[in-house]
Parts: structure tokens; sequence; C-alpha cells
């Protein structure tokens, strides 16, 4: 017989369950709905995320404050280290004496207006952290919330699975390639075992353990190029298993997801008010809902709340950044190139005329580099 396991790779599977077993029903659903309506936190997250953003500016006008303070301190020094040579001169002491006060009395000014916005900072901060920590405590109990809907979900499914007069049937239209010579029957009976093993992967309330009731070939026709589609019902006994589990936890959001952060800048990250780190990529995992998101660098941010329902990539860009921290600025087309002279090692006058010819082009005293415009006829000739 010319019949392969090749063929198996075309099969193709169009099933339905025909009993009622459900994940979840609809006053489950109803539960969750009413769970995610009491438990929503968008607008704090929101709220929370736009106070965080506005702090971190603060935070760069505050150390802005701080370059100042210094600058005015080197300023003093330099005056008053001058101040023995101005005294000595006798030239318009009471003036400098005046710039000296004026200059004590503006960094004092500078230091006050420091100490007061460091400690408005430090308490507005604290604040934020507070609201950051009432959104995590609903995120608790509404995580206990759906923990107890779970396993009311969980007993509900093992008990239904568990009654002995419980059969999951599946209705199953496929199709594969047979051998042209190859009857129907021989097709099929060869399918057998590929169809029930990829039927028990694919049902949620089958596994390795569930035991085939029977196995019946309602429909099948197979044409001249050995295309044979068939319509077949099956009756297994269900079992609870870790399929099942994982559809649980997907519906209720219980599962996590791996987001990538992106940027163009190394920008300092936060999610829900918790820096993760800095950079242009990183990668952070969190439970799905709702999380609020914050890019900031130097005194600019970005920031919103996703509802994350799985993995995925957030880009946040920052435009008119300066050049000396993320870019490498490049030589404009019209300026001119830069042109190096370079001198030549020194040769023994009395062996030059051999050393010339066995030296190669790059044992000469020269060094060479792209974009270096050639000094002499010499090294024009050279370069070619």
């Amino acid at each position: 017989m010319r019949y392969s396991r090749i063929t198996f790779m075309f099969l193709c599977f169009y099933a339905s369950s025909s009993f009622g077993l459900e994940i979840i029903t609809s006053s489950e659903t109803k539960a969750l709905e009413e769970i995610e309506q009491k438990y929503n936190i968008d607008s704090l997250l929101i709220s929370a995320n736009d106070k965080l953003s506005t702090h971190k500016k603060k935070e760069s006008d505050y150390h802005a404050l701080s370059v100042e303070i210094k600058s005015k301190k080197t300023e003093y020094d330099h005056v008053i280290s001058k101040l023995p040579a101005k005294i000595l001169s006798r030239s318009n002491i009471n003036a400098y004496y005046q710039d000296i006060e004026k200059l004590v009395l503006k960094i004092d000014q500078l230091e006050t207006k420091y100490d007061i916005d460091g400690k408005s900072l430090r308490r507005e901060y604290k604040t934020i952290m507070a609201e950051y920590d009432a959104i995590n405590t609903k995120r608790t109990d509404k995580d206990e919330q759906l923990a107890s809907l779970k396993s009311d979900i969980t007993k509900r499914l093992i008990a239904d699975v568990s009654k002995p007069d419980t059969v999951q049937s599946v209705d199953l239209d496929g199709s594969t390639l047979c051998s042209k010579f190859q009857s129907i029957n021989d097709c099929l009976k060869d399918s057998e075992n590929y169809i029930v093993t990829n039927t028990i992967k694919t049902d949620p309330f089958l596994n390795d353990r569930s035991v085939l009731l029977s196995y019946d070939v309602i429909d099948a026709s197979m044409n001249m190029s050995g295309n044979l589609n068939y319509k077949i019902k099956m009756a297994f006994k269900p079992s609870y298993n870790s399929k099942i589990d994982s559809l649980i936890n997907e519906k209720l959001g219980l599962k996590s997801a791996m987001i990538t952060l992106v940027s163009n800048v190394a920008a300092d990250w936060f999610i829900d008010g918790v820096k993760i780190g800095t950079g242009r990529e990183l990668f952070h995992e969190v439970p799905l809902g709702q999380h609020g998101i914050l890019a900031s660098y130097q005194s600019q941010d970005k920031s919103s709340v996703e509802f994350i329902q799985g993995n995925g990539v957030f880009n946040y860009n920052f435009n008119n950044m300066s050049r000396q921290n993320d870019l490498v600025s490049l030589p404009n087309k019209d300026s001119k190139k830069q042109v190096i002279k370079m001198k030549p090692k020194q040769v023994n006058t009395n062996n030059q005329a051999n050393a010339t010819s066995k030296k190669s082009l790059t044992d000469k005293g020269y060094e060479y580099f792209m974009g270096i415009e050639p000094a002499n006829s010499e090294h024009e000739k050279n370069f070619d």
C-alpha cells in the first residue's frame, strides 16, 4: 500500500462539542462583571499616574536648583579669594563688600527654597505612594474575590465531569489527503488514531485519561485526487485537567503577561508608581488587568493606563532630545574635510633605496583613515 504517514499532516478539523459542559456559565460571567465593576481602578490609576508625572518634573526643577546653588557657591569662593588683593588695592572696596553681601543673601535664599521644596517633594511623593498603595489594596481585594469565584467554578466543573452520565460529544468535520490507491475505509482506518489523539489535545475537557466511548463515521467522500472529506461523531468520558484550569485563569484575568517597554532614549520606567529599571528596552512581567505605565527622561515624561490582556510591546518615544546624550553628530556634507599631515618615519639614508623597494604599503610610516584627504602627492599616489 502506498499510503504513508506524511498524509496525516494535511488533516483539517472542524470540531464542536454538543454536550452542555461550560468553562464559565452565564451566572458566573455576571458575577465576574460585578467584581470588575466594583474594583475598577481606571480613574485612580489615571490620577496617580498624572500626579507622579508632575512630581517627576518638579524633581527635575529641584535638581536644577541644586546646580544653581553649587554655581553660586563657586562664584562666592572666587570672589572671596580676590578679597585680600581688593583690600590692599583700596579701590571700590565698599562696592565689593556689597557684591559679596548680595551673593551671600542669594545663596541663603536659594538654600532656603531648596530646603522647603525638598520637604514639599517628600510629602508629595509620600501622598502619591499612598494612592498607589490604595490601588494595590483594591487589586488584592479583587484577586481574593476572583480566587473565590474560581474556586466555585472549579468545584462545579469537577462535579459535572464526575457524574456517571456525563459524556463529552464531539461532532467533527475534517479532511485529509489519501493515496489514490486507498479506499475510503482504509484511509479512515489509518487516520483514526490521529483524529482521536488530535481531538483529545484540542478539547479542553479531554486528556490522556479520557475514555473513548464511541467513534462513528457519519459521512465520507473522496475525489479522484485522493482528497477525503468526512463527518465523524465521537463520545468521550471527560475529566478535569490543566487545560480547564488554564482557561479559567485566562477568563478571570488571573494569568500574567510579559510586556516589553521601548523608548528611543534610556528612560526611567515606572509601573504602578514603582520604578522597575532604566534603559531603551525593558522586559517586565505583570498580572493581567489595568496598569499605570510611566516613562521619564530628563524633564519630560510619557504615561498611560493600559489594560493588559496578554504579552505586548509599549513604545514611549521622546522628541527633540539633546544630541550629546543619545545621538552621534556627523559632519555636514558641505563642511570641509579634515586634512591631517603626518610625518614619515626617519629611514637610514644608506639603505633607503633597498628598503623602499621591500616595504609594503602597511609598513610605511603613515597612518591612513577614511575621510582624510592626502597631504601631498606621495600620499595621493599611495591612496590610489
